[in-house]
């Protein structure tokens, strides 16, 4: 892995009409991790000659920016809350195993600016040090296995638990809520698909796995509950008829332990890692969890396939395992399995091709001096492949003109970055305002009033 700690890092700059200029390249796309799928163009003229500054001033490491942007074969999202304070970074590399030099990239509403470079070994200690992770203790490991619906209904309990909590302080009540009850579990579930916040656990694993978000889960959640408390996960106590909180849910010890551990003080955690391996396939480590006095608690979702069904492991940790998860995860180094043993030898680097800079710039001065081609968005991947936790973007800009055509169903809806049913989704809030500008078949494209645009499934739309 190359070490960039030696090289001067530098801030770079590029308004969204300079990127919109990339639009107007004929053939050019974009690889499927490109964070670029997902900004949408502004609504004014491309700026050219902005876009040509900074790439020729782009020298040493500095060019693998280009392809670190166009074509990145791998991303890191790493998000960090507490629910009064948000990080959130994206970091891209030309090379799926981080051996040449990364950028950090941050979306505004007007630009997108890039930090570096960096190596994988800095994210990797970056990541630590907001973490603290040396002042958490060594703790016994413990471990609790749930299925994809159980741990769901285990993500809203933990919200319900700290909102009741919240609730019960603000009356100035002593003490811990007994349990949580049916209805603060359904305010809890649809409040956080609805805002989005990674201090919060239901919005956290939300933005780090969209695909395995359920739909219409409030609708299940009873089954769900009685499962559980079948497993003696939790024990559920039938409330009164008419009571308008419904059933009160208790705590196993396991789980117990852990919604005490995140209100005593507890920030959220999480991870995903993308990496376009020589077979063109997708390699996803996904972990995010509760950073709390107790120890770590992290949930593994790497096994479980996009779209696709397994179970998950929540487990509490000390500081040494989770700093060599980390690493294993951030830090893989090129040609090492994760038993330290070797491993398929990765693809080079590649350096030339449509995404170098020098190649960027021969194709921008080429470009007919008088008018400009119809802009369009660098939706099309050249290499099929699914994409980065979308919220990681900023919103764009709002259009200067937004007229609503349509809502969204009242328990919201799932929506992709292209049509095709394979890249990640992710979920629309209930009754949203949009305007449908497209279809392609049973798909349709919309717009939200702050600029986001993706696609629907268009026969829930008429």
């Amino acid at each position: 892995m190359s070490g960039t700690s030696d090289i001067e890092a530098r801030d770079i700059t590029l308004s969204r009409r300079a990127l919109k200029t990339l639009g107007e390249i004929p053939g050019l796309g974009c690889g499927g991790l490109s964070p670029l799928a997902r900004i949408a163009p502004p609504d004014a003229p491309s700026d050219r000659q902005a876009l040509l500054d900074v790439l020729v001033s782009l020298d040493g490491p500095l060019a693998s920016l280009v392809p670190a942007l166009l074509d990145p074969r791998c991303t890191i999202a790493l998000l960090f809350g507490d629910g009064d304070t948000t990080l959130m970074g994206q970091y891209l590399w030309p090379d799926g195993y981080g051996r040449g030099p990364g950028f950090r990239i941050v979306v505004d509403s007007d630009e997108v600016r890039f930090s570096g470079p960096l190596s994988s070994d800095e994210v990797w200690l970056s990541c630590l040090d907001v973490m603290s992770a040396n002042a958490v203790v060594e703790v016994e490991p413990l471990q609790m296995t749930f299925d994809l619906d159980q741990f769901w209904a285990t993500l809203t309990l933990l919200d319900a638990y700290r909102v009741a909590t919240l609730r019960r302080r603000l009356s100035r009540l002593g003490g811990d809520p007994a349990g949580v009850s049916s209805a603060g579990l359904a305010e809890a579930w649809k409040t956080g698909l609805a805002a989005i916040d990674p201090g919060w656990s239901v919005p956290l694993f939300a933005l780090l796995r969209p695909d395995l978000v359920p739909e219409r889960f409030d609708e299940r959640v009873p089954g769900v509950i009685d499962r559980m408390d079948a497993a003696g996960i939790l024990a559920k106590l039938p409330g009164d008829p008419g009571d308008p909180l419904g059933d009160v849910y208790i705590f196993g010890e396991g789980l117990d332990r852990l919604c005490r551990a995140v209100i005593q003080g507890a920030m959220q955690i999480g991870l995903s890692v993308e990496r376009l391996m020589a077979a063109g396939e997708i390699e996803l480590t996904t972990f995010g969890g509760w950073r709390t006095p107790s120890g770590f608690w992290l949930a593994d979702l790497s096994l479980v396939p996009m779209r696709g069904t397994g179970t998950v492991n929540v487990t509490l940790l000390g500081r040494s395992p989770l700093s060599a998860l980390i690493e294993g995860a951030v830090g893989a180094r090129a040609g090492i399995g994760a038993d330290g043993g070797a491993e398929a030898t990765p693809a080079p680097i590649v350096r030339d091709g449509p995404y170098t800079r020098e190649a960027l710039i021969a194709a921008l001065r080429a470009l007919p001096s008088a008018g400009t081609a119809p802009a369009v968005t660098a939706a099309t991947p050249a290499i099929a492949a699914a994409s980065a936790p979308p919220a990681i973007a900023a919103p764009a800009a709002p259009p200067p003109l937004f007229v609503p055509t349509h809502g969204t169903p009242p328990e919201g809806t799932a929506a992709w970055a292209v049509p095709d049913g394979r890249t990640p989704s992710i979920m629309l809030p209930g009754e949203l305002p949009i305007a449908l500008v497209e279809r392609v078949g049973d798909w349709a494209r919309v717009v939200a009033e702050n600029g986001w645009s993706g696609w629907v499934d268009g026969r829930r739309f008429g």
